[in-house]
Order: C-alpha cells, then structure tokens, then sequence
C-alpha cells in the first residue's frame, strides 16, 4: 500500500524581537511599560499580604511572573478591543484598564498615574475583597472580573469555561459590523479541554475576529505542560482548525506588544492561537514556591527569575540610558497608589487590628441582583386565549417557525443556532421551516458541539446579539452543562448584574418515542436545580406565542420546553401577526373542578385532561392547573394556593421520573404552605425510576399512561393512601 504525505500541515511561527526593535520605541513608551509591570507586582504582594492577615476571602491566584503578558498585549490592542480570562487575570485587568484610561500625552515618569487608573486600581481592590464597589459588585472576587468599559468582558473560574464566551462576543462584533479583535487568554492547562476545542472550531468556520492567547506557565496547578500536552509546542493546535499558529517570549512585554501588533496588522491571521511563553513565580494560589510542593525544583525556579519581566526590562532600561533614579521614581509611584487604594478599603479598630470599612460590604437586599430579570411585567401587556378570538388553525411546529421567524423580522440581533436548524426543510422537526432561506446568516447550522455552541451563543448575548439555541433533545444539555449552568445561568448574577444574558434555549422531550434513554430526558427538574433559568413549557400553539415572546423580553436566560407528543397536534391563533405576550409565571385553569386540585405541565396535562374525562363519568371532579411555567422562582403559588383552599387536595401529573421529577417538590411546598387547606394525603403521578428503554413495550410499561395517571388522581380525590 502506498503512502503519501497529505499537504494540510499549517506550521506555527515563533515571533523572536531584534535590537531594531528596542531601538525605535520611545523612552515615554518604555516608561509605560515599567510603570504598568510595577503595579501589577505591587498590587498583587499587596494582596498576597492581605490575604496573609485573612482579609481576604476565598482564593488568591497571582500573576507574580507573568505581568509582561498582560502588559504587551494590552499596549498592542485599541481601545475598543476586549479582553477576556481565566482565573488567575488580576495583571490582565489592569493593564486593559490603565490602557484603556490613559490620556493622550501621557507620559508615565512625569505624570504618574491619574485619578481614573486609581480608581481602577481601588476598584479590582474591592473586587477581590468582596465590596459593593468592586467591578463585579463582590460577587465575583478575585477570579471573576468584569467590566466593559475598559474591555474586559469577564473572566472565568471553570478551566476553559470562558474560552466559548469570548468567542461569541467576537463573533458578535463580527455579525454587529463593530471593528473589535479579542483576546482569549487560557493557561496550558485548558488547552485539551473539550469546550475550547469546540469554541476554536467554531471561530475557524464563521471567522470570529479572535486570538487566542494561550498564557503558557508550564503548570495547571502542579501537573507540568509536558504532562499534560502531547504537542511539542502548545501553538501547534492552531492547524487541527485550520488556523494560524504564533509564538512569543512571554517575559518580553514589547515582544508581546509586537506580536499583538503584527497578527493584527493582517486580519486574514484572524482567528489564531498565539501562544504566550511565561512562568509563574509562586504556587497555583498564595505566596509559596511550587517547589516546596515538590512539582516543581528549586533550580527550575531560579532560572525563572533570572528572567523575572521586571528586573530584566529594568536593566533593558538602564542599557538604554534610563536611570536608576527615574526607575526608582517609577517604583515609588506604584508603591503609593497601591497604598493608597488599600487604605481606602481599611481601618483599624479600637485594638489596632485592621479590619475592612464596614460601610463597604453589600448589603443583604442586594443578594439576588441579576441573578434574573425581574421586570416580568414589562414584557406586557398580557393576553389569554379567552381574551380574544382565535381563528386561525395552526400545527405546533408551525407556530414555532411563525414567532420565531417574526423576532428574526423586528430585531437584527436574533439569531437561530443548533444541530440541523438550516436543514431538511426546518431542522429535525420542522420548527425553522422556511427561515434559513430568508436569513442565511442567522439560523446557523452548527457542528455537534453542545458545549461550544451553547457557550458561543452566551457571550453573544452578552454582546448585544439575542441568541435563540436548539438543543434537539433535552438529554444533550447534559453534553453542555457548565455553559448552560455555570455560564449562561449564572453571570450575569457573577458579574454583579452589570450584564444581561438574553438568551431563549429551546429544546424537546421524546420520551415514547424509542430514543432510548440517552435522548429522552425530561429537562424541568435539572434546571430548576440551578439558579438563573426561567422554566416555560407551552402545551398549545397561543401559549408557544405568548410564552416565547415574553421570554424574548426578557434580558435573562430562559428554557423553552417542548414535548414531542405536542407536534403532531393542532389549535387555535389568532389572526395577525404572532405578537401577543402571556405572563410568564402565571398559570391556567385548563378545567374547573372541586374535589381535587391537578398541577402538570407539558404533556403531564394531557394526561390529566384524559384521566380527568374517566373521572368524571364516576363523579370525581378534578381541577387542572396547567402551570406553564415551572421554575421555582416563578411559580403561580397563588393560584396553586387558591385552588388548594377550595379543593383541599393535591396530585401532581408529570412524565418525568420521580428521581428527576418537580412533582414531589411541588407537593412538600403545598404541604409547607397550605397544611391547613389538605384534608388527605398528596399524590404524585410520574414515570418508574428507570432509564427509558428502546424497547415499545417496555418504554410504555415505564412511562404513565391514563389509566396509571387516573387510579392516583381518584386515590387522591377519594383522600387515600
């Protein structure tokens, strides 16, 4: 058998800086440099000691070693380009913050640091301290920092997690016509995680304007590069996407300014991988050597600091004829402005002991601030099928292309993306009929890739874009569980409500089907385990309108449930445009009844509606709450409540297994809130604990059927165990 090489290979390139280059830099700019590097230091021993006297809650991870990176590349960007990071960012945020305050003119030596870069600096104090004032309201200490004016688009606690998100805030400058590049930065140890090979692939097939800046320290905690990465060089996973590779002497900050510079000087470099060589002087967090961790030698750690960026820019700087009293001067200007932000934030008491200014932490009412939009009703004015005539007949499907494809008509910023959302006519079933025909650019199919999709689509939103996310079955949020709950769920809470997430996240249950348990999952109760998520399942085509345009209103994320069941069947609209709203949080009374008050939700109610037919004929009457919508938080407890004091007995009807069922959770609240309204013992109706099998008979032996739901509605009814 004959072997030929394939010609696919994209070798990287290695940026090496010449004396040319130190030689037409101006001194004011060298100065810059300095002055930014000898904060960063400054401001992170300062906390390192801070965390020392327990001032400090919860991690320190320190960029002592590394501040050149971030320096160099936030001099090499504009204004208007962002910066996103992992935990270890606090050289990061500063730099894009001093640069991005800085004054035309401005010469470091002469004017040492302005009120506004100060203040930058007092406010990533507060930050990392947990205050009110801090760039994220507390909320995020020191690993998850926020702030868009200067650019810095947020910064991740999960390794990896960020990676999607910055991509989708790239591709949305690029979908939005902004003229902005940004700058991913991950460390060696996120390089083989799944979601930022996911996001990569991504930003290589729809051009996303980004770099990604992999700040390579040789160590993920204490496993070493080489024992976590095959490559030679981490650059070289820039060719499996078919993308640029770069690298750069990271302990250089005009190396890396330089480099930021040239892959930018060609937009056709963009994305690429640039990987950024460095090391970091102490352990993962806090003030200790990694080799009194034994990972790491004491040899290795000398040799490091011998090209500590500070001391080896400064002597750069005397060979270039700066001297030693106008570095001093530069050191001294740091040290004071740290000092001075550390004091704004401390006290001593009455024994001495320095404390932090009570007046500075959060107060309690502030808690749940963006955590969700609260404005619910802003998204009116509300309708109801009974409050106007409804005409026009309309399959399920049908009526998810028809308001969907109306958000795509009134807001630019909408976008459809999933597995086959452009294809076979309407996706796998049909609910983008016709759309992709009329904006190719914005329903986008997408590789199967769960976790990049659904996190590219997160920091899209974040971006000023309003994502709408297929996951064709339930069971693959599982695939993307950090974005959808460490992510999408939760930053805008993180990041101290200083950004919104709106985004819809559609998704169907197949159970009865055949799927098998893998693609069958009811979704409710994962994610109303998670805090963030608004819960809706719609179960006709007037409800999919009214729920899905006030989830569209909305500037927080909200989970769209869909049952398979429901696509086959039809009802009534009305004429005219797809525009009217019902509130969310608010439930139906699908059937008057006084013995038994039933809550269900998607296809738990026709169940009802059908055991409840059989009931009748023996003079049971049952009440039938169709929820609609289903999270915690907005749960019509009100009119559960009311139907409770009336009927004095509760069952609850839901397909889903009763180890991932609301259902009992529903009827322990009942029995919390209303133990003096029940005069009999609650019931639950769901399917048998256990994973839904292929097999016809046995998947229908295993869900609730009609008969099933109605023998625990009578029990119920009838007040018995």
């Amino acid at each position: 058998m004959k072997s030929t090489t394939l010609n696919t290979a994209i070798q990287p390139s290695t940026f090496t800086i010449e004396d040319s280059d130190w030689e037409g830099v101006p001194e004011t700019a060298l100065h810059w440099m300095l002055q930014q590097m000898l904060l960063i230091r400054a401001f992170e021993e300062k906390l390192l000691a801070l965390k020392d006297e327990d001032l400090v809650n919860g991690p320190v991870h320190t960029s002592v070693g590394q501040e050149a990176v971030a320096v160099g590349a936030a001099m090499g960007l504009r204004g208007s380009d962002k910066f996103s990071g992992t935990h270890r960012a606090h050289h990061q945020y500063l730099a894009k913050a001093l640069c991005a305050c800085k004054p035309d003119g401005y010469d470091a030596l002469r004017d040492g640091f302005t009120d506004e870069m100060q203040l930058h600096v007092l406010t990533l104090f507060k930050e990392i301290m947990g205050l009110a004032g801090g760039c994220s309201g507390g909320r995020g200490g020191s690993m998850h920092l926020y702030n868009a004016d200067v650019g810095v688009i947020g910064t991740n606690a999960i390794v990896g997690g960020g990676v999607a998100l910055a991509t989708g805030a790239a591709w949305a400058d690029l979908m939005l016509g902004n003229d902005c590049t940004t700058v991913c930065f991950y460390g060696d140890g996120a390089v083989y995680q799944g979601v930022v090979h996911e996001a990569c692939n991504l930003a290589s097939l729809w051009k996303a304007p980004v770099i990604y800046a992999i700040e390579n320290n040789h160590y993920a905690v204490a496993t070493s590069r080489t024992e976590g990465c095959s490559a030679p060089r981490l650059a070289q996973v820039a060719a499996a996407y078919g993308m640029p590779g770069f690298h750069v002497d990271g302990m250089n900050p005009l190396g890396v300014k330089l480099a930021i510079e040239t892959i930018l000087a060609d937009r056709a470099n963009l994305p690429c991988v640039l990987e950024i060589e460095t090391y970091r002087h102490y352990h993962h967090a806090g003030c200790v050597a990694g080799s009194a961790f034994g990972y790491r030698s004491q040899e290795e750690e000398r040799e490091w600091q011998k090209r500590d960026p500070l001391t080896s820019f400064e002597s750069r700087l005397r060979e270039r004829g700066i001297s030693g009293e106008s570095i001093e001067r530069l050191h001294a200007q740091a040290n004071d402005c740290v000092e001075a932000a550390a004091a704004q934030v401390l006290n001593a008491n009455a024994d001495g002991t320095v404390v932090i200014r009570d007046e500075l932490w959060p107060v309690a009412a502030s808690a749940a601030h963006g955590l969700r939009d609260e404005e619910i009703a802003a998204t009116g004015p509300f309708v109801e099928a009974t409050d106007c005539e409804c005409v026009r007949e309309i399959k399920y499907p049908g009526v998810i292309a028809e308001v969907t494809g109306r958000w795509l008509e009134k807001d630019p910023g909408v976008f459809i993306m999933g597995e086959e959302v452009a294809n076979m006519g309407g996706g796998a079933y049909g609910a983008t009929k016709g759309l992709a025909e009329i904006y190719p650019e914005r329903v986008r199919n997408t590789p199967i890739t769960e976790s990049g999709f659904t996190g590219l689509a997160c920091g899209a939103a974040m971006n000023g874009m309003h994502p709408i996310v297929e996951l064709m079955f339930s069971s693959f949020g599982l695939v993307a569980a950090d974005q959808l709950f460490n992510q999408v769920g939760q930053l805008g809470h993180i990041y101290g409500g200083h950004v919104s997430v709106p985004l819809v996240c559609r998704t169907r249950v197949a159970a009865g089907l055949g799927y098998g348990a893998q693609h069958s999952m009811d979704p409710v109760a994962l994610f109303s385990l998670f805090p963030g998520w608004r819960i809706v399942v719609p179960t006709t085509p007037f409800d999919y309108i009214g729920l899905f345009n006030a989830a569209m209103k909305l500037k927080s994320p909200t989970l769209i449930v869909e049952h398979q069941g429901f696509y086959s069947e039809k009802g009534m609209i009305p004429d005219g445009p797809p525009d009217h709203v019902v509130e969310i949080g608010k439930a139906a009374v699908r059937r008057e009844g006084k013995d038994v008050t039933v809550l269900a939700y998607g296809w738990g109610v026709r169940l009802a509606e059908r055991a409840s037919d059989q009931l009748a004929a023996e003079g049971i009457s049952a009440e039938i709450l169709d929820l609609r919508t289903v999270d915690d938080a907005t749960m019509d407890y009100e009119a559960i409540g009311r139907s409770l004091s009336k009927t004095g007995a509760v069952c609850t009807v839901e397909e889903a297994q009763a180890c991932n069922a609301i259902g009992p959770k529903l009827v322990r609240a009942c029995e919390q809130r209303w133990f003096d309204c029940l005069d009999g013992p609650t019931a639950s109706v769901n399917a048998l604990d256990v994973p839904l099998p292929v097999s016809r008979r046995m998947e229908l032996l295993c869900l609730p059927d009609v008969e099933r739901t109605a023998a625990v509605i009578r029990k119920a009814a009838r007040r018995e165990i």
